[in-house]
């Protein structure tokens, strides 16, 4: 199971926050002439999925400081990718998107409209993401600037203004964090210099769409960025109990290994580092994030590279 944005809509987190990003839901639909009627929750997490059967649209609300920015930037790049006929989901017609409303919590969320589609049970393996991700970096460069690739950003500002955090595990996730940054700047990595990519492609970012086949979504972290930190996700799984072969299974799919290179592992410390920001988000309201937030931190303090990782939302 990935780092980051988790499947499946935990019932342990259903206070005020779930119930808060519910309400902001439904106030976008209305404001793009959606009725919310039967609006079903799929996933709460650092991002909330709902899905509206009767119109066949799924409702995705992101939080955080760039919230606007990465969703505009993935309704563009979804709406390209889809003129590629490169396998994606798609946003829906609706123009006025994203949705930009204020966040009980802080801050703005940024709404955004999807066509739903009819997903198979199968889950993608690890090969077939592989080879979506090789067609991927192989698309011809876009004719727009992407943004350039920060990807621990996130992770500095909800430490710098969490109220939940102790100062010696806050101190130590800036430094560790600047220490990565400095160690990234200084990285050269084996597939190239930096291009397109999706920016979290996780097996769970995946879908099997029935009489498609595999396609990618969840394009909010869209980047220039190095190629294998598209990579880096499914070499993460093994943090929630998945066989070290789905690597192995992507890696021979892609054709290319990089793992043996210093620029492969300053990634994925980057990636088990700033899976924490979405958990330390939540801690302070939600008590299975707050648990696994101080989980996850003690274990990157003590360099333990086999402690066990659990989804939480």
């Amino acid at each position: 199971m990935p780092a980051d944005d988790q499947p499946g809509a935990s019932h342990q987190d259903r206070g005020g926050l779930a119930w808060a990003t519910t309400m902001l839901a439904r106030e976008a639909c209305r404001r793009v002439g959606l009725s919310a009627d039967g609006l079903r929750p799929v996933r709460l997490h650092s991002n909330g999925v709902f899905r509206l059967p009767r119109q066949r649209v799924v409702v995705r609300v992101g939080s955080g400081a760039d919230a606007g920015a990465r969703a505009g930037r993935a309704v563009a790049v979804a709406r390209w990718l889809g003129e590629l006929e490169y396998p994606t989901v798609l946003p829906t017609a609706i123009l006025a998107q994203p949705v930009l409303l204020d966040d009980p919590a802080g801050g703005q969320v940024a709404v955004t409209f999807w066509r739903e589609v009819e997903i198979d049970a199968t889950p993608v393996s690890p090969a077939e993401l592989g080879r979506l991700l090789r067609h991927l970096h192989g698309l011809p460069r876009p004719t727009w600037n992407l943004p350039l690739f920060r990807p621990l950003d996130r992770l500095v500002e909800q430490t710098r203004v969490s109220s939940w955090l102790d100062e010696g595990d806050r101190r130590w996730l800036a430094d560790r964090a600047a220490e990565l940054q400095r160690a990234l700047a200084s990285s050269t990595f084996m597939l190239g210099p930096a291009a397109m990519a999706h920016g979290d492609a996780q097996l769970a970012n995946a879908l099997r769409v029935t009489g498609v086949g595999p396609v990618l979504a969840d394009w909010d972290g869209v980047a220039r960025a190095p190629r294998e930190w598209d990579l880096v996700p499914t070499a993460v799984e093994k943090r929630f109990g998945g066989s070290p072969s789905l690597l192995t299974e992507l890696l021979d799919a892609y054709d290319v290994d990089p793992t043996g290179t210093d620029g492969w592992h300053v990634l994925r410390d980057i990636y088990e580092l700033r899976s924490v920001a979405a958990h330390i988000r939540r801690a302070p309201v939600s008590p299975p994030h707050a648990g696994e937030a101080a989980r996850r931190i003690a274990s990157l303090r003590r360099g333990d590279r086999d402690a066990r990782w659990y989804a939480v939302g």
